[in-house]
């Protein structure tokens, strides 16, 4: 048996200080080495390094437990920010935040004009010049920007910073989080953007087991077990856009037969209306179609309303699928047709109640926040760069 580096375990230690005061909204010393069973001079000492550092301040007195009044902490949330995007097939969301996931800027631009072919040199260029334009927006603080997270809609090796495959954009296996990092000169974290939502609706919620369905032009999942991002062996778990619905279905993307996207994505929906006899010239990827069938439905239109029904319906098809395979407390709906969760919801709670199994008949379906899968990315540079022991700090 070896023995643990006494480096690496400062580290390991120091990491897990850290993360119980960034959890907490003030805590003291003599709490952090109760919960962590760890010894008090080790923990002072931590703490010690992270108010020289300043990314932790003494903020007053707790109460006493029978001797001296405990010194509370708390968590300096502008010691440092971090950029985020959140890639979609259109259009990328590009934001600056605190640590603790306040977003200070915010803008979304078309990422792709419409002649123009998307390529991995064109793309790693867009997502540059969206870092440098953040860059400039972030306030001044002791630590600066710790990195950038970005959520990409496609199929990403998180761990290796690697991505397999970006359905519609057509971009296969691609080192691209070294190679952007090069560039920006900054750690660069990457990851699924239905991963990147299913951490922030964790993190922003607090329970336990959950899935978050990412459903715009496809549909992907992502999954909390065990309060953990389940990614799989390769990093591409909840790929549920692609399990078959119907065996003799429409061809979808991928190349296979009746995957649950070309029947309840905006592409299900395009194809709806068009046999309704609406959207003719419509084509996708379109940024402003979901939004402009919501908009029609709220206003009345019943062609719209009915199409939304029976996306509805298909919805709950797959996600009856999911809550039958994972049993999760509940599954959060996301991406571009979350906009239309009252027009949907009826119809996902019906095929839930015929096609659900037992207790699966009750498992709670929410609207995820419009923002999750941008708060997600940055969490995912949080995580890596100061909760790990591995991180840079």
């Amino acid at each position: 048996m070896h023995a643990i580096d006494p480096t690496a375990m400062r580290r390991m230690n120091r990491a897990s200080v850290f993360r119980k005061v960034f959890e907490a909204d003030t805590i003291s010393r003599i709490q952090i080495s109760k919960d962590l069973d760890m010894n008090k001079a080790t923990v002072s000492s931590i703490v010690d390094d992270l108010i020289k550092e300043q990314f932790v301040t003494e903020t007053g007195y707790g109460a006493s437990q029978g001797g001296r009044k405990p010194v509370l902490l708390e968590f300096n949330r502008t010691a440092a920010y971090v950029i985020s995007i959140d890639v979609q097939i259109t259009h990328a969301t590009t934001a600056v935040l605190s640590l603790k996931g306040d977003i200070i800027w915010l803008r979304e631009q078309p990422l792709y004009g419409a002649d123009e072919q998307p390529t991995k040199e064109n793309l790693v260029i867009k997502l540059e010049r969206e870092i440098q334009i953040a860059l400039g927006q972030v306030p001044n603080s002791p630590h600066g920007v710790l990195g950038v997270g970005i959520a990409l809609p496609g199929m990403v090796n998180a761990e290796r910073g690697y991505v397999h495959y970006l359905p519609n954009l057509e971009i296969f296996d691609w080192p691209m989080g070294k190679e952007l990092e090069k560039r920006v000169q900054l750690p660069v974290f990457i990851d699924n953007d239905a991963n990147c939502g299913a951490l922030a609706e964790h993190i922003r919620t607090g329970k336990g087991n959950m899935v978050f369905v990412n459903a715009g032009i496809g549909i992907g999942a992502g999954i909390i077990a065990n309060g953990q991002l389940y990614r799989g062996h390769n990093g591409i778990a909840g790929e549920y856009g692609h399990m078959t619905i119907s065996a003799m279905g429409l061809r979808c993307s991928c190349g296979s037969y009746g995957c649950w996207e070309e029947y309840a994505s905006e592409r299900g929906l395009l194809r709806i209306l068009q046999d309704h006899g609406e959207e003719r010239n419509t084509k996708l990827p379109n940024a402003a179609f979901t939004s402009h069938c919501i908009e029609k439905a709220t206003h009345g239109d019943d062609t719209y309303t009915r199409a939304f029904a029976e996306l509805g319906e298909s919805l709950g098809v797959g996600i009856a699928n999911i809550g039958n395979t994972l049993n999760p407390e509940r599954i959060c709906l996301g991406g571009s047709i979350a906009g239309a969760y009252p027009f949907v919801i009826s119809r996902i709670e019906q095929a839930m109640n015929q096609r659900s199994v037992s207790r699966n008949k009750r498992i709670r379906i929410d609207v995820a926040t419009h923002d999750s899968v941008v708060r997600g990315a940055a969490r995912l540079v949080v995580q890596h760069v100061l909760f790990s022991p591995e991180g840079t700090w």
